[in-house]
């Protein structure tokens, strides 16, 4: 378990980055709270805070929260190169959550099987799941109950 740092929000739907942070200010977490609208520009982001360990340091351990379906690259080709791309150690400091509108049990079934993916939770993200996320995965002692 990890003290949170970050949040980095990757969807292409800017409501749902206003409803998440909604819950973020909600619960009062002392995080930075990031937003990207696809994968590659996750990718982009994640290259610049991985370049240094101060950097990396300041950003994880974070929560990532990933929808599948984007323009320009979606979440499932995100993970392909998120694997590719960054290694062991610095994946372990970074908690993924899918997060999605997406009903299709193929998807169900693909998020479930990779290892990389912690949760599958619908949109919109409520208080509830964000407090037993952080529960499950984050050392937080001032969580509200």
């Amino acid at each position: 378990m990890f003290e949170l740092n970050s949040i980095l929000l990757v969807d292409d739907d800017e409501a749902s980055h206003f409803i998440n942070k909604i819950f973020i200010k909600k619960l009062d977490l002392k995080v930075k709270v990031y937003e990207v609208l696809n994968g590659m520009e996750a990718l982009d982001f994640l290259d610049k805070v991985s370049t240094s360990v101060k950097m990396i340091n300041a950003f994880a351990p974070c929560l990532l929260v990933l929808d599948i379906y984007m323009p320009i690259m979606d979440g499932w080709q995100f993970l392909d190169a998120y694997l590719e791309r960054y290694p062991k150690a610095i994946r372990d400091k970074i908690i993924i959550i899918m997060m999605t509108l997406s009903e299709d049990d193929r998807d169900i079934i693909k998020a479930k099987n990779n290892t990389v993916i912690k949760e599958y939770i619908p949109k919109p993200l409520t208080d509830e799941k964000l407090v037993e996320i952080m529960e499950k995965y984050f050392t937080m002692n001032d969580i509200p109950e």
